[in-house]
């Protein structure tokens, strides 16, 4: 087994245990939110449920982006120019959703952990949504989420090493990602497995 097979094989396991983490969180989240107006009482009702809705929420993202850095690097004469703007877009965004999902849960969970009342968490809640790196994280994390599979898969497609419906999936899920609601969240998923499922699939044709 060559180095370039294990790097490609990584590079598929890490797109499929990012997508796996990418909607286990969405539908805890779903879950959480059912009967919890508020963060602070999701986590006092569903302790076990947030803290492994934390975990895949900012583990997924790591693997995710190792998984997007392999397929790039498959793409070096027609099209790599879009596939590696794209490619550097979407790991952007993944890692600064690092950042950002671990604020926003680790926050509320250590708050709720530490008994803090009420008001002091909307007050805590409404300075970190005010803040500039809470601000800039999030902001990164939708343009290069929603930005960049569009680009990358524009790239793969024009090298012919997707099927011409992949980047109409990855234009999609970024719409469905800023409607909002559980139907647009049920096709954002869809979207989202249509445009990297492919992606996988290719890293691993590709050993042959």
């Amino acid at each position: 087994m060559t180095a370039t097979t294990v790097w490609r094989r990584i590079g598929a396991a890490g797109i499929a245990l990012g997508l796996a983490s990418f909607v286990a969180t969405t539908i805890l989240q779903w879950i959480l939110q059912s009967d919890s107006p508020t963060p602070g009482d999701a986590v006092n009702a569903h302790p076990a449920l947030w803290t492994t809705a934390s975990l895949l929420a900012v583990l997924g993202p790591l693997v995710w982006s190792a998984g997007v850095a392999a397929v790039t690097l498959q793409i070096r004469e027609r099209g790599w120019v879009l596939t590696t703007i794209g490619g550097t877009l979407t790991g952007l965004g993944l890692v600064a959703g690092v950042g950002h999902l671990a604020l926003y849960f680790g926050l509320f969970g250590d708050l709720a952990s530490a008994g803090t009342d009420a008001a002091t968490v909307q007050a805590v809640s409404a300075a970190d949504d005010a803040s500039e790196v809470s601000t800039v994280l999030l902001v990164l994390f939708l343009v290069g989420f929603s930005l960049g599979p569009i680009v990358q898969t524009a790239g793969l497609r024009r090298a012919r090493a997707l099927p011409v419906w992949v980047p109409v999936a990855a234009l999609v899920a970024a719409v469905a990602n800023f409607v909002g609601g559980p139907v647009a969240g049920i096709v954002q998923l869809l979207a989202l497995l249509a445009t990297f499922v492919p992606m996988a699939v290719l890293l691993l044709r590709r050993e042959s």
